[in-house]
């Protein structure tokens, strides 16, 4: 498969090999995308209100986990997704990740293998795969204890928690007024400050005639 010059429009995605997709996405310097099931998927630019959130989440918890041991990445590292029951690894890129393996915050290090927690902030482009395809991946890797997804139209985030037993998952869901807990990092999260500087009574240029 050919792939894209730094000189041509980002290509939109599409079936190849892992080693095509790995190229693709090395040498796309206008684009990131994601590898799910044989599949590449160019992502699509956010919103001004899915930036804020991922900014305003990454900030509180780079603030509380600044101690130690566990850090916190955002968007543009990339996720190794590599026990899947077809032998194929898959590559995502979080809104937002904690690792607490020291071998993910070496120097140089650009691929997370053992996150801990991944965060997604949903958009209408990515919501189905994020609570499908790429759901059951994050609960399959025996490293991943917490999976957060967060809505950007309105205050409703749900926390996926691997219960004791190690197989299944927890699933919490949070309202306007309500703090975030992610057990596994000993973290709570206002709902006020993820969704702090995003005004939900501002219609959107859609609503607007």
């Amino acid at each position: 498969m050919a792939i894209q010059s730094q000189s041509s429009l980002p290509f939109h995605g599409g079936p190849m090999s892992e080693e095509e997709y790995l190229q693709l996405d090395r040498n796309a310097w206008n684009a990131r995308y994601e590898y799910i099931d044989g599949v590449a998927r160019l992502m699509a630019g956010g919103s001004i209100e899915a930036d804020r959130i991922g900014f305003n989440v990454r900030s509180i918890l780079t603030g509380s986990l600044r101690a130690g041991p566990c850090t916190v990445f955002g968007p543009d590292v990339q996720v190794l997704i590599g026990v899947k029951p077809n032998g194929r690894n898959d590559y995502y890129y979080p809104d937002c990740t904690i690792s607490c393996d020291p071998a993910d915050r070496r120097r140089g290090t650009k691929l997370i293998r053992s996150p801990r927690v991944a965060i997604e902030v949903l958009s209408p482009g990515t919501e189905k795969d994020d609570r499908g395809k790429k759901l059951d991946h994050y609960e399959a890797l025996p490293t991943m204890h917490e999976i957060v997804l967060i809505s950007q139209f309105a205050p409703h985030v749900e926390v996926y928690t691997r219960e004791k037993d190690s197989v299944n998952w927890k699933h919490t869901m949070y309202r306007a007024g309500e703090s975030v807990l992610l057990e596994s990092m000993g973290v709570e999260l206002a709902m006020d400050e993820i969704y702090e500087g995003v005004n939900f009574d501002e219609p959107l240029p859609s609503e607007i005639e």
